[in-house]
């Protein structure tokens, strides 16, 4: 049974990197670079996670974590949302949706304007992302990776008033 709980638990940020790390190494080989980026901003993150506006949501079961998705605004009208991963081998059971569904209910109370950026090989998360109002904005080149990338950014305006 998946359980989803809001805030920091014991193991989740450093879940959180190791997955986003071990996922984008497979799919597109990041590496040292991203990793890097990745626990540097997890951890800055995280003192922050109490804000008002901020959001750490986490899915798991009685074995552990199995997703996690951050809402990172504070009190700004725009948020970004952050760190959206599903273990691969939970995939396709829905975990994702209700991650994304959750942090967009909490981000509609708070912020205004919601934005993101993924890389174009993540299919099934765009589409999750258009499904759920977002739109893209912008695509352009990136080698902070270490490798040419196709980013793109995308933008949701708040689909109801508080």
């Amino acid at each position: 049974m998946i359980q989803y709980t809001v805030g920091y638990q014991p193991g989740l940020l450093g879940w959180m990197v190791q997955t986003q790390t071990q996922y984008y190494a497979d799919l597109v080989q990041f590496g040292l670079p991203f990793e890097s980026k990745v626990a540097a901003e997890i951890a800055e993150f995280a003192p922050r996670h109490v804000d008002a506006g901020n959001l750490l949501l986490a899915a798991h079961t009685a074995a552990g974590f199995v997703g996690s998705i951050v809402i990172d605004g504070g009190t700004t009208p725009a948020a970004r949302l952050r760190w959206f991963v599903v273990d691969p081998r939970m995939q396709g059971h829905g975990i994702g949706r209700e991650l994304l569904k959750k942090a967009l209910t909490f981000a509609d109370h708070h912020h205004a304007y919601l934005w993101l950026t993924t890389i174009v090989e993540l299919h099934a998360a765009r589409h999750l992302y258009q499904e759920s109002g977002f739109r893209l904005v912008a695509e352009h080149t990136d080698a902070t990776w270490g490798r040419i990338m196709h980013e793109q950014t995308w933008e949701r305006v708040r689909l109801h008033t508080q």
